[in-house]
Order: structure tokens, then C-alpha cells, then sequence
């Protein structure tokens, strides 16, 4: 009997494939070969992110903690400018919008791209005395981000900068880092093995987290699950190695990848999907287009596509088992005395919002079953910090495995470094 869907290891994360093709012509041999050779990595000093979890040299949480403990301790900061771009951003973005619950003292307001108008709008929202200004540049030289950071040193003033400015940069290279020492500006070191778009599971992910009340040590027990559940797994057994088997073998003809969450919350989850994909894959020729939907929203936009478009898709459902308030439709035909005119309101008396959102996500994975249409569903008992560390770690392993499984480096991003030359160039006045 063929098993698609299990649960990985002991956290709330259930992988479910079982609307993808069968397995044809599993290369159990390669793909043990290909783990022994990302664990080498990992347990190298390359690529850190995969140990962060249970060292926090590298993750640097503890150091993440204290910060923030001496920066609520002054209780004065209303408002967090948050600069960063990329991976510097999409983490910590997709995860405050997914557990923001109205609640944080520290209201976040994220400037990614050096727009004018968007920077005047955000700044005249706030005030330089009660905001406090996180920058994010591991080079420390990236330009649209820097490019913000010397407006905010403006709009603070000079009698308050030093005071209103925490940097996350490389702990050793780059302006960034040298401007903090000579003014001695409170600074957590994003390690120099953690890349860009893996840098959740560093200070760029972890202070954001922690300043907005959220439960980081939860997250990282998230990805420790994930972690530990990999490492005794058999590889030839583990289905987010099969997963990334079958991408690859689905790529001649289904190349885009569609993430759709059921779940508002986990609405921009999609954007940082697109840049994991996107920016670790895409090299030698290969490489998916990522695109991010929202169910069910997005049902009445690209459905009819993914049904009955080119079928060049595997479309990803990433859905919610349980909340705390399922918000329960009333009964206001009986109330109300309505007419049984009115079939379209009866009908949907007496179930919850989250019903109907999940009953949206299962019509929309059988429509595209039907018209074998391959998708695939990752569930997450709830939505809490522990189960988004699960995600986001499995997410990221999935990614290197299938880089490395396709002959794809997947840490590097040779496209991006090349356009930063040419910027430079051009700020600088050379052809």
C-alpha cells in the first residue's frame, strides 16, 4: 500500500502527497547519497541554519533575548521601524502577520523597498522620540536598505540616534558593522554561515520575534521537532526527500509551483516561499517559478487556471486544523423570520467561518484531482510559534535537498550579486 501523507516526527506538521502521481522509479540510492552530502554541509562551517536551532552561536537567541529585555526594561518605544530587504524582511514579515493578534505594545511598520512615497507615508505615521529603528544588512552595504537607514539617521537627529537604533549585520565586514562600533550602536551578529533567505533562524528573525511578544525559544522547539525527526529518518523513507524527488521528476512539464494557503494569516507565508524557491533554485537552467495565492480568496481568480490552464503547475495547500474561535454563523432565518426564499443564507446556518474555509480548501484540491491536476497539502495542527518553526525549518531542508538532489547549489544567488555590481556602478557614474 502506497503511504502519502504522515506526519513528521513529533511536531503539528502532516505532509500529505497524495494527489501527486504515483512514485515511478525512486532512486532510493542517490537520494541517500544526496543527505550524507547536505549533512556534510551542514556539519561544516557553509551553511548554518540546519544546527541554529540547538546552537545558539549561531542563532544567537539568548543574545536576541537580552536586548530586547534592556529595550522593553526603558518602556519607550510605541512604534519599530524594521529596514531590510529579501531575506532581511520576508521572515519576520510573514511570521508577525501570522500570529499578530492585535495585542503587541510595539507596533511594526516594515520598509523593504526605497519607494519615496511609501517612506513619507510610514514616516509621517510615526514619531523619531517613541520609534525605535531596526536595520538588517548581513553585507551591511545593501543599497536599498542602507539607502533607508541614512533617512532614518536624519529623521532621528543626532541627539537620538545612538540611543533609537539596533543593527543585525555580519559580526566582523561591512559598513554596517563598522558605523555600529564607532558609535556604539547595540548590534546582533547574523552568523557568517546563515544565508540571507534562511536567516529566520538568526537575530533577523528572532529579535522582531521576541519585541513583539511572540514565543521564539517555541519556535525554535519547532524546528528542533523537524530537525530530529530528519535525522532519524531514513532517507529513502523520509517524504520530504520523496517530495523533492518527485519535483524535480515533474519539472519537464510542471515547473510553476503555487503556494496557496487557506489561511489569511499565512497569506505573505506565500511571499517567502517565493523567494526560497525562487532565489535558491533557480540556476544552470533550472529552477521553478514560485508563485503565492490565498485560498479561498484566490478561487475566484486563478481556479479556473490551475483546472483548466496549461497543466506546467503543482499547486501547494498549506491549511489550518484548529483555532481557538471557529466563529460559528448565526441563525437568523428563524430570528428573523425569513422566507425559505432565501436558501443561499439558510444553508450556511449553524456552521463556522473555519468550517466553510476548509470545506473552500478540499472542493478546490478535488476540482483539481479530478482533472488530474497533481497538489499537495501541508496541515498544521494549529497556528502557534511551534508549528511555524516546523514549517519554516521542513520548508527550508525541502529546498537544499532538491538543490542538491538536482545538481543545484542552493545557498548562493549569483543573479543578485551581479545586478548589486551594476547598481553600484551606476551610483558610482561608471558605464
Amino acid at each position: 500500500m502506497r503511504i502519502s501523507a504522515t506526519r513528521l516526527g513529533l511536531s503539528s506538521v502532516t505532509l500529505d502527497w497524495s494527489h501527486l502521481p504515483p512514485v515511478i522509479n525512486l532512486d532510493n540510492e542517490k537520494i541517500c547519497k544526496t543527505w550524507e552530502k547536505l549533512k556534510s554541509i551542514f556539519k561544516g562551517d557553509q551553511v548554518g541554519f540546519f544546527y541554529s536551532p540547538i546552537n545558539n552561536e549561531i542563532s544567537q537567541l539568548e543574545e536576541s533575548e537580552n536586548l530586547v529585555k534592556q529595550i522593553l526594561s526603558r518602556d519607550q518605544f510605541t512604534d519599530c521601524l524594521f529596514l531590510g530587504i529579501g531575506g532581511s524582511a520576508l521572515g519576520p514579515i510573514s511570521i508577525l502577520s501570522a500570529l499578530d493578534k492585535g495585542q503587541q505594545k510595539i507596533k511594526f511598520h516594515f520598509l523593504e523597498n526605497p519607494d519615496p512615497l511609501d517612506w513619507k507615508f510610514t514616516l509621517n505615521s510615526l514619531k523619531p522620540e517613541t520609534t525605535l529603528v531596526c536595520v538588517v544588512a548581513k553585507s551591511g552595504t545593501t543599497y536599498e536598505t542602507i539607502s533607508q537607514f541614512l533617512l532614518a539617521l536624519d529623521w532621528l537627529g543626532k541627539n537620538r540616534f545612538q540611543s533609537h537604533i539596533v543593527a543585525i549585520t555580519d559580526p566582523e565586514k561591512g559598513d554596517l558593522r563598522k558605523f555600529a562600533r564607532q558609535f556604539k550602536i547595540p548590534t546582533l551578529n547574523i552568523h557568517p554561515a546563515i544565508g540571507g533567505r534562511f536567516s529566520i533562524f538568526s537575530p533577523v528573525g528572532f529579535f522582531p520575534m521576541l519585541l513583539a511578544g511572540l514565543k521564539a525559544q517555541d519556535f525554535v522547539n519547532g524546528a528542533i521537532e523537524i530537525l530530529n525527526f530528519f535525522e532519524k529518518t531514513p532517507p529513502e523513507k523520509n517524504p520530504i526527500f520523496i517530495l523533492a524527488h518527485e519535483l524535480i521528476r515533474h519539472y519537464p512539464k510542471r515547473f510553476i509551483q503555487v503556494c496557496m494557503p487557506y489561511s489569511t494569516k499565512l497569506r505573505l507565508f506565500g511571499d517567502w516561499f517565493v523567494q526560497m524557491i525562487g532565489e535558491s533554485l533557480g540556476k544552470d537552467g533550472k529552477g521553478f517559478t514560485p508563485i503565492a495565492a490565498l485560498g479561498a480568496t484566490d478561487q475566484h481568480s486563478i481556479l479556473q487556471l490551475l483546472r483548466d490552464g496549461p497543466d506546467d503547475k503543482i499547486t501547494w495547500f498549506i491549511v489550518v486544523d484548529n483555532i481557538e474561535d471557529p466563529v460559528v454563523i448565526p441563525n437568523l432565518t428563524t430570528s428573523l423570520q425569513l422566507t425559505n426564499l432565501l436558501s443561499g443564507f439558510s444553508i450556511l446556518e449553524g456552521h463556522s467561518l473555519h468550517e466553510l474555509l476548509n470545506i473552500e480548501y478540499q472542493a478546490t484540491s478535488l476540482v483539481l484531482t479530478r482533472k488530474q491536476r497533481p497538489n499537495l497539502t501541508i496541515k498544521l495542527d494549529q497556528l502557534d510559534e511551534k508549528a511555524l518553526g516546523s514549517l519554516y525549518f521542513a520548508v527550508c531542508v525541502l529546498t537544499a535537498f532538491t538543490g542538491m538532489l538536482w545538481d543545484v547549489s542552493p545557498f548562493d544567488q549569483p543573479g543578485v550579486e551581479e545586478g548589486k555590481i551594476y547598481i553600484r556602478n551606476q551610483l558610482e557614474g561608471k558605464n
